[in-house]
C-alpha cells in the first residue's frame, strides 16, 4: 500500500481486473436504481436542476446558486446531458444523478485504490461502499473524489513536480466554475493537509503548494469574472452581487441546527449513516491512528472533515449520506493500513535510551480522560453549536488534537487514544440503543388490533350470542387472543392461491359450521368465490367505523342463527355515534 511519494509496486492484473468488474457494477446499478421520472419529480429540488439545464440548453447564461454551490460551468455542463439525453428527464436524470453520481463515485473509488496499490478486496469495499452506503445524490458530490484523485500524493503525479503545480492550480479553479462551495472547502482542506498534515516534504515546498492551490481559486474567480465582464457586459460589482458575497445577503437566518446524537431522524431507513458519520469522521484524527496513517489517508479525511457543513447545516440521511464517501474511504484505508502494519512485521533498529518508556499504569488513567475530554469537547461543540462556528470548531478541534497529539504525546500516545476511542465508539453505540427504547416504546405494530378489540369486541358478544368461534379474516390475528375466540377452520392466510380450499370452505359458509366472520378489511387478492359465499350465507350485524384508524370492521353471522339488529357505528374522538 502506498504511503507517500513514488510508488513501486506495479499495479498487476488482478486490480485492473478489480476496476473492470467495479466500473461494469457501477453502470449496471446506476440504470437500475432509476425510476421513470413523472410530474412531481419536476416540482422538486432535482426538477429545478433539470429545468435550468433546459433552459441553460436554450441559450440562458446562468450565474449561480451560492447557497448551493451551484456555478456557472455546472449548468453548460447539465446543459449538456439534457442534450445527450434528448429532453428526457428520466434520461438526464440517469446520467447526472445516478451515472455520474453514485456509480462515477464508486468508479473514483476504486481509481484510488489502483494509485495506492490497495488489495483487490480493499478496492471493492471501497466501491461498494461509495455505491450502497456513502451514495453521491448527483454529479456535484464526485467532484469530491475527484479531488482526492488528482492530489494524492503518491504516485506519478508527486514524481513530477511540474505537472503537480498545474494540478494544484487548475483543479481549483476548474472546480470554482463549477461548484463555488465545494472549490471553497476542498481548497481549505488541501491548504490543511498540506500545512499539517504532510510529511517527507519541507516547509518550503509546502507553503509553496498552498500558495499553488490558493492561486488557483483566485485565477477560478478572476477567470470567470472577467469572461461576464468580456462576453456579456456584466460589472464587477454586479457580477460580486449575483454570483460571490451578495448571494449571502438573502440568507440572513441560521442555517445550522444541532446534531442530536440520541433523537435522530430514522427516514428511509438510513439511520445508521447518520448515527455512525461522527464516529467515522473523528476516527482517522485519534492521536494513535493518525501517526499510523499514510499521507494519502490524511489527505482524504481531511476532504471529508471539512465537508461536514453541509450535513450540519442540514442534519438528514440525503445530505450526511452524499457527503459521507470520503469519510468512509478515509475510515477503510486507515483499517487497511492499520492492519497491514500489524501484520507486517518491521525490522528496526533498537530504540536509544532517550526514547519515552509507554506511560504508567498510575497516569494511563487521567490521560485516557484527557483523550475522552478532547473527544466529547470535539462532539459537543462541533455539533452542537447552531451556527457556522461549530463546523469551524470541529475542524479545528480534530486536526489539532491529531496533529498536537501526534507531536507532544509520544508515550501517552496510547492512553489518550484510549480515551478519545471509547468516547466515539459510545456515541454511536448509546444511540442505536436509545433508538431502538425509542422504536419500543413507539411501537404501532398492535394499534390496530387493540382498537378493533377495543371498539368492536362488544358489537361482537352482541352479535354473536356467546359463542367463541368465528373466522378472522384477512387480517389481524392477534383478535383471536384479544377476543379470546377460536378458528373453527384450519385456514388463517388468505394468500393469492386462498381458491383450492373452495370446495372445503363454501360447504362450511353454507352450513353454518363458521357461526361467526369478522371482516377487518378487504382482501389483499379479490376471492370472488369466498366474498360471494359470506354475502350470500350471512348477515351483516354490525359495522364498526374506526375514524382514526382508518379502518372498518364487518361482524357477519350466520343467517341460520335468526334475526339479529343490525347496527353501523362510527368511532370518532373516542365515542361510538351512529353512522350517518
Amino acid at each position: 500500500m502506498a504511503t507517500s511519494g513514488e510508488q513501486a509496486e506495479r499495479v498487476g492484473t488482478v486490480r485492473w481486473a478489480t476496476f473492470a468488474g467495479v466500473c461494469v457494477v457501477a453502470l449496471v446499478w446506476a440504470a437500475y436504481s432509476v425510476g421513470a421520472q413523472n410530474g412531481s419529480f419536476l416540482t422538486q429540488d432535482f426538477g429545478a436542476q433539470y429545468h435550468l439545464a433546459m433552459i441553460t440548453a436554450h441559450g440562458a447564461i446562468p450565474l449561480v446558486d451560492f447557497e448551493h454551490g451551484w456555478n456557472a460551468g455546472s449548468f453548460w455542463v447539465n446543459a449538456a446531458l439534457y442534450a445527450i439525453a434528448g429532453g428526457s428527464p428520466t434520461i438526464w436524470y440517469f446520467l447526472w444523478g445516478r451515472l455520474l453520481g453514485a456509480g462515477l463515485g464508486a468508479v473514483l473509488a476504486a481509481a484510488i485504490g489502483l494509485r495506492l496499490r490497495l488489495h483487490p478486496a480493499v478496492m471493492i469495499a471501497l466501491a461498494l461502499g461509495v455505491l450502497l452506503l456513502a451514495t453521491p445524490l448527483h454529479i456535484k458530490y464526485t467532484i469530491c473524489l475527484l479531488w482526492v484523485f488528482v492530489l494524492l500524493p503518491t504516485g506519478w503525479l508527486e514524481s513530477r513536480p511540474r505537472l503537480a503545480a498545474a494540478a494544484r492550480v487548475l483543479l481549483p479553479a476548474l472546480v470554482f466554475w463549477q461548484y463555488v462551495e465545494l472549490a471553497v472547502l476542498l481548497t481549505g482542506a488541501s491548504g490543511l493537509f498540506e500545512l499539517f498534515a504532510r510529511r517527507e516534504v519541507g516547509w518550503r515546498t509546502r507553503i509553496l503548494n498552498c500558495v499553488q492551490l490558493a492561486g488557483g481559486f483566485v485565477l477560478g474567480l478572476v477567470a470567470q469574472a472577467t469572461a461576464y465582464r468580456v462576453l456579456w457586459g456584466l460589472s464587477f460589482a454586479d457580477f460580486n452581487r449575483q454570483v460571490i458575497l451578495g448571494q449571502t445577503e438573502t440568507h440572513e437566518g441560521s442555517q445550522y441546527a444541532v446534531w442530536n446524537f440520541f433523537d435522530l431522524p430514522t427516514e428511509s431507513g438510513r439511520f445508521f449513516i447518520l448515527a455512525l458519520y461522527p464516529f467515522a469522521l473523528l476516527i482517522p484524527f485519534v492521536p494513535l491512528v493518525w501517526q499510523r496513517v499514510s499521507d494519502s489517508t490524511r489527505l482524504v479525511a481531511l476532504a471529508g472533515l471539512v465537508l461536514v457543513v453541509v450535513p450540519i447545516r442540514r442534519v438528514d440521511n440525503p445530505h450526511t449520506t452524499t457527503v459521507s464517501a470520503l469519510v468512509l474511504l478515509a475510515l477503510v484505508l486507515a483499517v487497511a493500513e492499520l492492519y497491514e502494519r500489524h501484520s507486517t512485521p518491521l525490522v528496526e533498529p533498537r530504540a536509544p535510551a532517550s526514547v519515552s518508556k509507554p506511560t504508567r499504569s498510575a497516569t494511563a488513567l487521567p490521560l485516557a480522560a484527557a483523550g475522552a475530554l478532547w473527544a466529547v469537547g470535539t462532539l459537543w461543540i462541533g455539533f452542537g453549536l447552531q451556527s457556522m462556528a461549530g463546523a469551524v470548531l470541529l475542524v479545528a478541534l480534530a486536526v489539532a488534537g491529531a496533529v498536537l497529539g501526534g507531536a507532544f504525546l509520544r508515550g501517552a500516545t496510547a492512553a489518550v487514544s484510549a480515551g478519545a476511542l471509547v468516547v466515539l465508539g459510545c456515541v454511536p453505540a448509546l444511540a442505536a440503543v436509545d433508538h431502538l427504547d425509542d422504536m419500543h416504546r413507539d411501537a404501532k405494530s398492535f394499534a390496530v388490533s387493540d382498537s378493533i378489540a377495543r371498539w368492536a369486541g362488544p358489537e361482537y358478544e352482541r352479535c354473536s350470542g356467546g359463542t367463541r368461534e368465528a373466522l378472522v379474516m384477512p387480517n389481524y390475528l392477534e383478535l383471536y387472543d384479544a377476543l379470546q375466540i377460536t378458528n373453527p377452520t384450519p385456514y388463517y392466510l388468505f394468500h393469492y392461491d386462498f381458491a383450492q380450499y373452495e370446495d372445503v370452505l363454501v360447504p362450511q359458509l353454507e352450513d353454518g359450521s363458521i357461526p361467526v366472520i369478522i371482516e377487518t378489511m378487504p382482501l389483499h387478492t379479490p376471492q370472488p368465490w369466498l366474498t360471494g359465499a359470506i354475502r350470500a350465507n350471512y348477515v351483516p350485524c354490525s359495522i364498526v367505523r374506526i375514524e382514526k384508524q382508518a379502518t372498518t370492521v364487518t361482524i357477519w353471522v350466520h343467517k341460520s342463527r335468526g334475526e339479529v339488529a343490525q347496527q353501523d357505528l362510527t368511532i370518532r374522538q373516542g365515542k361510538a355515534v351512529p353512522t350517518p
